[in-house]
Parts: C-alpha cells; sequence; structure tokens
C-alpha cells in the first residue's frame, strides 16, 4: 500500500511539473553528460525539451562504453573543472553512471539523473520526495505489483522465470521485489544470474530450449546490460515463452510487453528539473519524478502467444 501511495505522489508529481517550468531566457549554460552507452533516445528528447524550454546549452559529454572503470577515469579527468564549477548542472543516465559521476562531483554541482530504478535503494537520495544534496532527477521505478497487474492481464503467470544481473545493485533488488510479489501471489520463481563475459546467457537459454526449465514467463528488470542482450534472447526462447521486460527497450528488441514510463518521456521529465535547477532552484529540494508508465506490447509477439493488446496498450513492432 505504501509503495502504491508513493506511486500516486510521483505520478502528481510528474503531472504538475510541466506547468511550473517557464521558458527561460536565452543564454549559454555549460550542462554535462554523463552518459552510460552514447547518446541514446533519452539523451535527444532531453536535449530538444531544454531547447524547447529556452535553454541555449553547451553539452561535455562522458561517455562510459558500459564501463565503469572508463567512467570513473573520465570523470576524475574532470576533476579541476568540477572544483572550478566550468558545469552549471550535470545529468546522467542510469544508477551506475549517477552513482560514479556522484561520487567525484560531491555536490559541488547539481545532478539531475535520468532511469534509475530505485534511486534510495542506490543511495542516491535520502527520499524520493525530499533527495537532500544537491541531486534530484526521473525514476522508471514502477511497482513491481503494477507491472505484474499489467502482465497477468495477458496472460497467467503461475510460474516464472526472473534474469538478473548479479553484478549490479539495482538487478538485485528487482529480482528481490519480484519474489517478494509472487510470495503474496502464489507463484513459483526461479531465478537466474545473467553478467557479462562468461557463458551464463547462453547457459540459461539452454535451459529454456531444452526444456530443463519450464515456466508460465520469463521477467528481466531494468538493466543495461540484460536490455542489450534482450534481442539475443527474444531470437533463442521468444517464440517459446511470453518475455516481460523493465523498460521500453525490451519491447523494442520483440519482448511481449512491459509496463514502464516511456524512454522519451523520462528525457523530458530530466529536462524540466534541469530547467528548475538552472532557473535557481535547488536540486536537493526538487522530488524525484516517475513519469505516467504506459502498457508496451510487441504486436509480433502478442501474435504468437494468443495475446489480445488491451485498447491502451503503445503496440511497437
Amino acid at each position: 500500500m505504501k509503495a502504491r501511495l508513493l506511486f500516486a505522489a510521483l505520478l502528481a508529481a510528474a503531472v504538475a511539473l510541466p506547468l511550473s517550468v517557464a521558458p527561460a531566457a536565452a543564454q549559454d549554460k555549460n550542462v554535462l553528460l554523463v552518459l552510460w552507452k552514447g547518446i541514446t533516445d533519452s539523451e535527444k528528447a532531453f536535449q530538444a525539451k531544454l531547447a524547447e524550454l529556452g535553454i541555449k546549452a553547451t553539452y561535455r559529454e562522458i561517455n562510459a562504453n558500459q564501463d565503469r572503470g572508463t567512467l570513473a577515469a573520465g570523470m576524475q579527468g574532470l576533476e579541476a573543472d568540477i572544483a572550478g564549477k566550468s558545469f552549471d548542472v550535470a545529468y546522467s543516465y542510469g544508477t551506475v553512471a549517477t552513482q560514479v559521476a556522484t561520487g567525484v562531483i560531491r555536490d559541488r554541482i547539481p545532478v539531475v539523473f535520468d532511469i534509475v530504478f530505485d534511486p534510495v535503494g542506490a543511495k542516491l537520495v535520502k527520499s524520493l520526495k525530499e533527495p537532500g544534496g544537491s541531486i534530484t532527477g526521473v525514476t522508471n521505478g514502477v511497482p513491481m505489483a503494477d507491472q505484474f497487474d499489467a502482465f497477468t492481464k495477458l496472460k497467467p503467470i503461475r510460474t516464472l522465470l526472473v534474469l538478473f544481473n548479479s553484478r549490479e545493485p539495482n538487478s538485485n533488488l528487482i529480482e528481490n521485489e519480484v519474489r517478494s510479489w509472487a510470495e503474496k501471489h502464489g507463484v513459483n520463481v526461479t531465478s537466474r544470474r545473467v553478467t557479462p563475459g562468461n557463458t551464463s546467457l547462453q547457459d540459461v537459454l539452454a535451459e529454456i530450449t531444452s526444456g530443463k526449465v519450464k515456466v508460465d514467463a520469463v521477467y528481466a528488470g531494468a538493466d543495461n546490460f540484460l536490455a542489450s542482450v534482450a534481442g539475443e534472447i527474444q531470437t533463442a526462447v521468444g517464440a517459446t515463452v511470453p518475455l516481460f521486460g523493465g523498460t521500453q527497450t525490451f519491447v523494442k528488441a520483440g519482448w511481449l510487453a512491459a509496463y514502464t514510463p516511456a524512454v522519451a518521456d523520462m528525457g523530458i521529465a530530466s529536462a524540466e528539473l534541469v530547467a528548475k535547477v538552472l532557473q535557481g532552484g535547488n536540486a536537493g529540494s526538487l522530488p524525484v519524478v516517475l513519469p505516467t508508465p504506459k502498457f508496451f506490447i510487441s504486436k509480433a509477439a502478442a501474435g504468437k502467444h494468443g495475446v489480445t493488446a488491451p485498447a491502451d496498450a503503445v503496440l511497437e513492432n
């Protein structure tokens, strides 16, 4: 119940936010982009929205290329610029990039994060309503109960395989949340760690195709590595078992469904928060925003699994 109430409060904040953002006078602002995998659709929406709000920005990019060490070295190379407050604000994509960025920035410039599933669990903010420090941002942390309420309207789930990246704190938190939901709903959960640099993905796909693991559905939550291999998973087992994902990216890769904010909507919400900060707002006093989730469904996957998409679904491929 607390999660549902907090979810409602965050949605209310998301709806109210654009109303309080006035167009800023055109002026040069220096924005640091801390990227995990280069410019995505979220950053494109972010930059377009800032321009729409009248903010003339000069961008400096630090790209991790999905490697924590690369990002840490890049951020440390900006130490003098950060100390000298050469940037008006920093934008960061995802949990790992934000953790690395804030570890170097240390509240010396405001940070607005984008697409962080659990900012509190990741120790980025004190609370969603009052983040504290000099940080705020946008979450895609739709409560697990809401996600599976949507999924089970498409297919009954009594047995579930959860894929998670054990190297990332968020992915471990998500796996625990799924188990908690499943326990309350009588769903039997099997979990498999899937991490880069080994055969764990191929091993679990072989278990599914051989029939060693038989489940009603597969779920993978919001995780950059899992999203990057979503197409491979779809090709191997997508016709065999319904696949449910934690972000829109999975559905774009052919998975059956995801109940989540749109990627572009999160970039837009991040830009609105940045605009507030650039207009003098204190980042740590601005509530974290959860944009309104949408029910994304793959037309092709729905056809394979005999699913009728609800009228309010957003259809992909």
